[in-house]
C-alpha cells in the first residue's frame, strides 16, 4: 500500500465521452461522482455519472444519449493498478441549472454488450457443450463480438440447441437456466457482468474459490493517539444492516422449502412427480453450499412427522419432455443416432429455483466498507459480526459470521473529496453452526374447539 493517504484513496487519470458527431469531450475535472453497478442477477455493468458543467458540453457536444465513455482511474490502495473502462451511454438522466453558468449534468450509462444485444437477434442451431455456445454467442463478431475478459466453466454433455430468434443474452439466460457442471451435475449457474469481466460460473466452482477480503462491523472509530491503520481500514465496515430475512410465507410459497415438478411426457402420455425436500436435498450437490448446516430447524412440526420442507404442494412445477433416458430423443447425429444430452430442466428446475431463494431470501446483509477493486459480485469474504447487548461468554455471533457470497455492489467514486467507498449486498445460504435441534416441536393450534351458531 506505498504511497496510500487513506483507505478508498483513487484518482481518475482520464474521462473521455466520444460523441456521435466526432467529438471528444474531455471531462477529467468536470466529474462529480461516478456510481457502478454490479450484480449476479443482471447481465452487464451499469451506471451514473454527475458531471458540474461549466462549458456547456451537454449542447456543444451535443450529448444525446449515444456516446460512448472512457474512464482511466488508479487506486494506490491497489499499488497504482490502473483501471480501464468503456461504457456506452444511453441517457441524459438529469439537467440542472445551479447558475446563470453553471449546470449539474447526470448521465445513465451500461456496458456496451448491453447495446448489442438489443439490436440483433440469434436465429441458428449449435451443437456443442452449453459454455462452448456461450462462448460463440458472446465472441462471434455476428453477436455480441466482446473483446472483455470472458470467463466459462466447462459444463456436461454434448447439446443441440436451436434459437429461435432470440436477444443474444436471452438466449444465454435460457441456456443459464439448463447447464450443470461436469464434475458433478449442480444446476447452480449464473451469467453476469463484474468489474473483472464477464462470468459464467457455477456457485460450485464461486465457493471452491478463496475468500477475497476479510471484513469485522466493530470499532468504526479509532481510538484516541492510535494511528491510522490503512489495512484495517479495508477491513472495517463503516455502516452495516441485517436485512429481514428467513421469510417463512415467502420461503414456503416460493418453493425455496419444498416443490413438486409435475414431469409428463408429451408422446407417451405419462407423468412422473419429482420432489424437492430442503432438507433431505441439503447436500445433493457436493460443494453448492458456503457452509455446511441449514438455516431452518427440521424439528417435526406436525403429528405426521413433517419438517418444514415436506409440503411440496406449496409449490408446483409443470415441464413437458419428450426426452428418454439420458438422450435427446428430439435430434439425431449423422448417424441417426440419439446421441446428444437432453436439456433435464425439469430435475434441475426444483434445486436451482430454490437455490435462487436461498440467496435473496435467507441470511441477507448491506454494508459499506472503504472501496477496493479487488472485491466483486459472484466472489466470497469473510465476515465476523459481534455479539450485541451485555456481554457474553462468546464474542463473535457464530451464526450471522462467517463466510457470505456477495450478490451485488455499488462501486461510488465522489471526486470532491477523492474517496471510493463501496455498499456491497452478500447472502449466506448455510450457517457454521448447527442450529439447537428440539426433537418434536409441534405448532401450536390453540385450545379453542369448534362453535356452531344456529340463531337466526
Amino acid at each position: 500500500m506505498a504511497g496510500l493517504q487513506y483507505a478508498g484513496e483513487y484518482q481518475i487519470k482520464e474521462l473521455l465521452i466520444h460523441t456521435s458527431s466526432g467529438s471528444i469531450l474531455n471531462l477529467t475535472k468536470a466529474t462529480q461522482s461516478i456510481d457502478i453497478y454490479e450484480d449476479m442477477f443482471k447481465t452487464a455493468l451499469s451506471g451514473s455519472i454527475t458531471i458540474l458543467d461549466v462549458d456547456n458540453v451537454a449542447e456543444n457536444g451535443p450529448i444525446i444519449g449515444q456516446e460512448y465513455m472512457t474512464i482511466k482511474l488508479t487506486t494506490p490502495s491497489l499499488e497504482e493498478e490502473e483501471l480501464e473502462f468503456i461504457f456506452a451511454i444511453t441517457k441524459v438522466t438529469a439537467r440542472e441549472g445551479l447558475d446563470p453558468n453553471v449546470q449539474l449534468l447526470a448521465l445513465t450509462f451500461v456496458s456496451p454488450e448491453i447495446l448489442r444485444d438489443k439490436r440483433i437477434r440469434v436465429s441458428k442451431s449449435f451443437t456443442d457443450p452449453i459454455n462452448k455456445i456461450i462462448e460463440s454467442i458472446l465472441t462471434d463478431s455476428r453477436y455480441i463480438n466482446t473483446n472483455k475478459n470472458v470467463y466459462l466453466e466447462e459444463t456436461a454433455g454434448i447439446r443441440k440447441v436451436v434459437c429461435p430468434n432470440l436477444h443474444p443474452y436471452e438466449f444465454i439466460k435460457n441456456l443459464t437456466m439448463e447447464a450443470v457442471t461436469a464434475k458433478n451435475g449442480s444446476p447452480y449457474f449464473f451469467f453476469f457482468e463484474n468489474l473483472k469481466g464477464i462470468q459464467f460460473k457455477s456457485l460450485n466452482r464461486i465457493f471452491a474459490e478463496d475468500s477475497i477480503g476479510e471484513f469485522h462491523t466493530g470499532d468504526v472509530v479509532p481510538l484516541a493517539g492510535k494511528t491510522v491503520d490503512h489495512e484495517n481500514d479495508f477491513k472495517r465496515a463503516l455502516e452495516f444492516q441485517i436485512n429481514s430475512n428467513n421469510d417463512m410465507i415467502l420461503n414456503t410459497l416460493g418453493g425455496m422449502l419444498g416443490s413438486n415438478t409435475i414431469k409428463y411426457n408429451i408422446y407417451n402420455k405419462s407423468f412422473e412427480k419429482l420432489r424437492y425436500n430442503y432438507f433431505s436435498d441439503f447436500d445433493k450437490f457436493s460443494g453448492s453450499r458456503i457452509d455446511e448446516n441449514p438455516i431452518y430447524n427440521s424439528n417435526e412440526i406436525d403429528i405426521f412427522d413433517n419438517n418444514v420442507g415436506s409440503f411440496g404442494d406449496s409449490k408446483i412445477y409443470l415441464h413437458p419432455t419428450n426426452a428418454s433416458g439420458d438422450s435427446d430423443t428430439q435430434h439425431t447425429n449423422s448417424t441417426s443416432s440419439y446421441s446428444y444430452v437432453p436439456n433435464k430442466l425439469n430435475e434441475a428446475i426444483l434445486f436451482r429455483r430454490a437455490k435462487v431463494m436461498e440467496i435473496n431470501n435467507s441470511i441477507n446483509i448491506t454494508m459499506k466498507v472503504n472501496g477496493n477493486t479487488t472485491i466483486a459480485a459472484g466472489q466470497t469474504i469473510q465476515l465476523t459480526v459481534p455479539i450485541t447487548g451485555r456481554v457474553h461468554e462468546k464474542e463473535t455471533d457464530e451464526y450471522y459470521s462467517g463466510r457470505y457470497l456477495v450478490t451485488k455492489l455499488r462501486h461510488s467514486f465522489y471526486q470532491p473529496d477523492k474517496k471510493h467507498e463501496i455498499i456491497l449486498t452478500a447472502s449466506k445460504d448455510s450457517l457454521p453452526k448447527e442450529l439447537p435441534q428440539n426433537g418434536k416441536a409441534v405448532e401450536p393450534l390453540g385450545s379453542a374447539g369448534v362453535v356452531y351458531n344456529t340463531t337466526y
